[in-house]
């Protein structure tokens, strides 16, 4: 059911499918084959509507949004370490005990700004080294002292939030990176 999402990779992908909450139906969207009967979340909140073409609507937006951001050239090294250096970026709090880092959110952004991210995104993309933080594989780009990542997420959804911390936190063992606890 529903409209389905171009393919870009080996990760999993949203899909629209119908769902029943309090005996009323509804449509999220989902990962396909991920076997949750709760609608995926962005911004913490259950991608969920009331109606099949709402659903679609926001895919079809969402698969957008990640066009984009796979249409866009990657800086330099260079230029993305400057890029990142230019950016506002928020201590994250919660984690600052157990994995200390701070993060950057696109929505933060300006309009004109987003293509400067979707650009150190697609620098990322290109340009990661394989790393591991407690056992989940994370690809890294390692920009003077810094190394930056994003969660993995459905192949037809963008990065929404990059992630940053120091190179002291991060340790090269057995042929990939691994955070240093």
């Amino acid at each position: 059911m529903g409209q389905e999402m171009i393919h870009n990779g080996s990760m999993s992908r949203l899909i629209t499918s119908s769902f029943e909450e309090n005996g009323v139906m509804k449509y999220g969207l989902f990962e396909e084959g991920g076997g949750s009967d709760t609608p995926y979340s962005l911004d913490w909140k259950p991608l969920a509507f009331d109606t099949e073409e709402e659903a679609e609507a926001r895919l079809a937006a969402l698969a957008a949004e990640r066009a984009r951001e796979d249409r866009a050239e990657p800086f330099t090294p260079e230029q993305a370490e400057l890029y990142a250096e230019s950016c506002r970026w928020k201590f994250a709090v919660t984690y600052a005990a157990s994995a200390p880092h701070e993060y950057c959110v696109k929505k933060w952004l300006a309009e004109e700004d987003r293509l400067l991210y979707e650009r150190f995104v697609a620098t990322i993309r290109a340009h990661a080294v394989t790393g591991f933080f407690y056992g989940h594989k994370n690809d890294y780009l390692i920009l003077g002292s810094h190394y930056y990542w994003f969660m993995p997420l459905p192949d037809n959804v963008a990065a929404d939030l990059v992630n940053r911390t120091t190179t002291d936190h991060l340790e090269y063992r057995d042929g990939a990176y691994y955070y240093k606890r």
